[in-house]
């Protein structure tokens, strides 16, 4: 959204809303109204990190598949 807000010829700007749970844990100024994004004015990029909200999601490392087997050779899905 900055990017764009400083770039006169700005192409198009892409937005995908979060969900609710992502909103918790990262709280933003910018608003979509209308069809348009306003950026808000809160200092920097707009974004506050809530720890507390965070830990209520801890990590949990995931693999994507892949077609290696442990000694190298390869194999199908």
């Amino acid at each position: 959204l900055h990017v764009g807000l400083a770039i006169h010829n700005y192409g198009i700007q892409e937005y995908m809303q979060h969900s609710v749970k992502t909103n918790e844990v990262f709280e933003q100024s910018m608003t979509f109204v209308d069809g348009y994004l306003h950026p808000g004015d809160n200092p920097g990029i707009g974004v506050e990190f809530n720890e507390e909200a965070a830990a209520a999601y801890p990590y949990k490392q995931a693999y994507l598949p892949y077609n290696r087997l442990v000694d190298g050779t390869v194999h199908d899905w």
